[in-house]
């Protein structure tokens, strides 16, 4: 399973499939969601405002949370994620610089010193596969690459910006989402959040 939507006994859900099927090993080595982030439910709620509202307030106080949920899950996890030379986001594709460059480059000590804005997009949020319009502006040749983005609803921006980091060279690309968003709500057959379990160490 590479995003935690529901399979129903599947290895992949219909659209991790299709991305497998068009780009197989060039996708992400490993794909980490943090939590589910069933849709109007507060995860959810946060990571929309935290880059949308309107209140510069609501947006700082949904800033300082997720930069919490990133470094209390990197403090525990990063060895299920393997050594990482390189962090960086998957870059707006509204052309604006992602909250999340200054909570890695500056706030978070784990990924200060290794954060480096790496990719360029030119393309729209249109949730379909492009790698072709993503650049990698820094040299990943035989480097490992963690790949943070808040929300993963089709997994098509961060795996576009996965594959154009693997042509570039990268050694490996695991990716890391704080929520993984879903339309209808989380089924009952969902493992419960656990702060000292992700979906690496449930593989183990």
């Amino acid at each position: 399973m590479t995003c935690r939507r529901p399979t129903d006994g599947f290895a992949r859900c219909w659209q991790c499939n299709r991305h497998h099927r068009e780009f197989g090993a060039e996708l992400a080595d490993d794909v980490v969601s943090i939590s589910l982030a069933p849709k109007e439910k507060q995860l959810a709620r946060v990571l929309s405002q935290y880059k949308n509202s309107q209140s510069e307030h609501v947006k700082r106080k949904f800033t300082n949370e997720l930069a919490c949920v990133l470094a209390a899950f990197l403090a525990q996890h990063h060895p299920c994620l393997n050594e990482f030379d390189v962090v960086t986001v998957v870059p707006s594709s509204q052309g604006r610089t992602p909250p999340l460059v200054d909570v890695l480059g500056r706030r978070i000590s784990l990924t200060r010193g290794r954060f480096a804005e790496t990719l360029v997009t030119r393309s729209s949020n249109t949730r379909e596969m492009r790698p072709d319009h993503y650049e990698v502006i820094v040299d990943v040749r035989g480097k490992s690459v963690l790949l943070i983005d808040d929300t993963w609803t089709t997994g098509a921006s961060l795996q576009s910006a996965a594959v154009a980091l693997n042509r570039a060279g990268a050694a490996r690309v695991v990716g890391l989402v704080i929520g993984r968003h879903l339309d209808e709500p989380a089924p009952a057959t969902a493992i419960p959040f656990e702060w000292t379990v992700c979906s690496l160490c449930q593989q183990g």
